[in-house]
């Protein structure tokens, strides 16, 4: 005879035996040390685990409020966002073309330039 035998799996109090020769030494030590079990504990159990349970849902419903909807479910459809023109940008290293007449005085390009000194 095991100690599981004769404890009580939910609260590990010692069951009560079937007749006086179930009594021995060990099941003496036993009651000593864990005492009996007060039956009704599958029934305790069966409500505290529904219990926590429903506890456990509660705080996942209200972690998916916080992060929002779960991958999958129907996101609403939000308003288009407007971007700002995308003005070409040249090329690292490469100068961006200058247009005619900048840089030169008068706007005027074409035959040579003087440099006053």
């Amino acid at each position: 005879m095991g100690n599981q035998s004769v404890l009580c799996p939910v609260c590990q109090g010692v069951l009560p035996a079937s007749g006086k020769e179930a009594y021995t030494a060990l099941r003496g030590r036993l009651i000593v040390t864990n005492g009996y079990c007060g039956g009704g504990c599958a029934e305790r159990r069966a409500e505290e685990q529904a219990q926590a349970q429903a506890q456990q849902a509660h705080v996942q419903q209200q972690a998916q409020q916080v992060q929002g909807p779960v991958q999958g479910s129907p996101v609403p459809s939000a308003a288009p966002v407007r971007q700002a023109p995308v003005r070409p940008q040249a090329a690292a290293g490469v100068p961006a073309a200058v247009p005619a007449g900048a840089g030169v005085p008068g706007g005027v390009t074409g035959g040579p330039v003087r440099v006053a000194r």
